[in-house]
């Protein structure tokens, strides 16, 4: 298994797997990422950014996360811990449907977290969608501590903020 800078060449591959857990994550009632969200544009901007990173097994893409510097804007809102640090942002973490629940998305965030450590970063910042009890559990059990919540415009149900000091 590896984790590897995505290219143009993956956009394809990005999207199908963004669609499949599109499918899966609306099926299970949460309604957060739909046609309109992750769009392609955004994609498409973190390819040329090289943001997005791929988890592959034997070629195949297993799972995909965005790691960025740039701070969202509903994120100002936010009372983090410190506001002088160098926050690392994770965003869009994806695991295939056929392949969750076997440790994958720790694996992602385990990258994220070396990634920071490797590029000087001294915090990883991120939100889960609140009704998103595995999403959270996860992160909460790689020492991430609930910052805030803030409500998107297009969302009645609120995102939780999660922090992690290194």
């Amino acid at each position: 298994m590896e984790i590897i800078q995505a290219k143009d060449k993956d956009l394809i591959e990005i999207l199908y797997l963004l669609r499949v857990c599109i499918l899966d994550m609306n099926r299970k009632g949460f309604k957060h990422w739909n046609s309109a969200y992750p769009d392609m544009k955004s994609i498409q901007n973190d390819l040329y950014k090289g943001t997005i990173y791929l988890l592959k097994d034997r070629k195949v893409c297993k799972g995909m996360v965005t790691l960025s510097d740039t701070e969202p804007q509903e994120y100002k809102q936010i009372n983090w811990s410190d506001h002088l640090s160098k926050p690392l942002y994770l965003h869009r973490m994806a695991i295939h449907p056929n392949w969750q629940g076997i440790g994958l998305a720790k694996n992602l965030v385990a990258f994220a977290d070396n990634y920071a450590r490797e590029n000087g970063y001294n915090c990883i910042r991120l939100d889960v969608f609140s009704p998103s009890k595995r999403a959270r559990q996860l992160y909460e059990k790689q020492d991430f501590h609930e910052a805030g919540l803030f409500h998107a415009e297009y969302q009645q149900v609120p995102y939780v903020c999660y922090e992690k000091i290194l």
